[in-house]
């Protein structure tokens, strides 16, 4: 899908250039504006499974933050653009992308849309 690859792309570009050594968790954040979804990723000084707020520690963004997703693979609801996006994550992080390994050493991994629930895709047990 011309998307995906889009968005595996953003990804290894994002973290490219290395993450500080106090990023413990990546969050991919959703967001909805009138016309559109988009996603942001961010890097977090804490994880804890039992804190959701463990994201709002934010320490690292990539230079671009955000990627527009389009309508035609986000789908109209906020529920299908989650599903959509959290399974091409998960996908993202089976690959040997360059990214994926970077997102793999983190203690966590969370998807979820800004100010909701976070779900967790991976973490360090």
């Amino acid at each position: 899908m011309e998307f995906e690859s889009s968005l595996f792309e953003w990804i290894n570009e994002s973290l490219a250039n290395g993450v500080p050594s106090d990023v413990k968790a990546f969050s991919f954040n959703l967001y909805q504006t009138r016309s559109h979804f988009g996603l942001e990723l961010i890097g977090a000084s804490e994880f804890d499974e039992a804190d959701p707020d463990w994201a709002c520690e934010e320490v690292f963004e990539p230079a671009q933050r955000q990627l527009e997703i389009p309508l035609a693979y986000s789908g109209n609801t906020w529920e299908q653009c989650l599903e959509n996006i959290r399974s091409a994550v998960s996908r993202y992080l089976q690959t040997s992308e360059p990214g994926a390994d970077v997102l793999r050493r983190a203690r966590g991994v969370a998807i979820g849309f800004v100010d909701g629930e976070l779900d967790i895709l991976a973490c360090d047990r």
